[in-house]
């Protein structure tokens, strides 16, 4: 169970990678991100943890091969990283790097674990008739918990939604990145390599 603490700290991360792309600025490709924690190698008793966030830029122009894009992009990469399925796919390898992630899914380092998967990427917003760019990183942890930070073009701060209960009205990228979570979280999983 992810605790108050990780949580918070998760948030804070996602939040992060939205500043970050705000500062950037628009017009940017989609991030994926894969988030671990492992023991602080400096905690007694391994008590505190430490939080990694990996950056993995996709092919925003390889991206249209899906129908559905990126919900489908990630469909795809959790069916790719399930034990039972080959990682080389050749749509999926021009718009991430699927050797990079099951290298970090393989890593040794005694008591790492899968903590969430995030994507950032711009939208338009429909509301009634007026269309608005919005930026949003959607986020499922490995309770399955829903996180989702979304910023309106030109305004000043983002708003922050944390759900703890599976919402069936939430984003297809939300499904896609909870499917991904239960991929690459089984315990004793075989990481697969890619060929």
């Amino acid at each position: 169970m992810t605790s108050f603490h990780a949580v918070h700290t998760l948030t804070g991360r996602l939040l992060d990678t939205e500043a970050n792309a705000d500062r950037v600025g628009w017009g940017r490709p989609p991030l994926l991100l894969l988030v671990q924690d492992r023991p602080a190698p400096t905690a007694p008793h391994r008590t505190r943890r430490q939080m990694r966030a990996v950056h993995l830029p996709l092919n925003d122009t390889r991206i249209g091969r899906y129908r559905a894009g990126l919900a489908d992009l990630l469909a795809d990469l959790a069916t790719a990283l399930d034990i039972n399925q080959p990682v080389a796919r050749p749509t999926l390898a021009a718009c991430v790097d699927v050797g990079l992630i099951t290298d970090l899914l393989a890593d040794p380092t005694p008591g790492l674990r899968l903590l969430a998967w995030a994507v950032c990427y711009e939208d338009v917003l429909v509301e009634s008739d007026d269309l608005h760019e919005i930026r949003r990183v959607d986020a499922v942890d490995a309770d399955r918990r829903g996180y989702q930070i979304t910023r309106l073009r030109g305004e000043a701060h983002p708003v922050v939604r944390v759900d703890d209960h599976d919402d069936h009205d939430a984003a297809a990228t939300r499904s896609a990145l909870a499917r991904l979570v239960q991929s690459t979280s089984r315990p004793g999983r075989i990481t697969p390599t890619a060929s």
